[in-house]
């Protein structure tokens, strides 16, 4: 018997891109205190893309997962367990969201495409750290 680990699958397509992500901020002080307390698991949905992204956040660890998006049944909240869901339509509207305003945030959810809005917003806080710093006016 050997003490392994088991190997972790590689990750592809959109979940792959996920997981850089966090790996990129994983140092960060801010990352630390984004994670602390949380448990979450949410699923992330590319619709240009394959595969999806089950992201679980639970005793200050967090993995990706990679789901493929076919069937469509891989996804149910009954097989994976999510407790936050979002789908958009291109990789720009994902990036581009922390700009959205409440209502835009409220259209989305009424249509189906995020389910469990305050679970999603934890994992945004924490791609949103991967975000180049703005400039404000007072660096000016």
């Amino acid at each position: 018997m050997s003490n392994e680990k088991p190997k972790k699958p590689k990750l592809k397509g959109f979940a792959a891109f996920i997981e850089t992500i966090i790996n990129s901020v994983k140092g960060k002080e801010e990352y630390k205190e984004a994670i602390r307390g949380e448990k979450t698991r949410v699923l992330l949905q590319n619709e240009e893309n394959k595969w999806a992204a089950l992201i679980t956040l639970e005793n200050g660890e967090i993995t990706v997962e990679g789901i493929k998006t076919e069937p469509k049944e891989n996804l149910s909240r009954k097989k994976l367990y999510w407790w936050g869901f979002w789908r958009f339509p291109t990789l720009q509207t994902m990036m581009g969201a922390g700009s959205w305003g409440t209502g835009k945030w409220l259209r989305k959810m009424a249509g189906g495409k995020v389910k469990g809005a305050s679970q999603v917003a934890i994992i945004g806080k924490i791609l949103a750290l991967a975000a180049p710093p703005t400039k404000s006016g007072k660096d000016k």
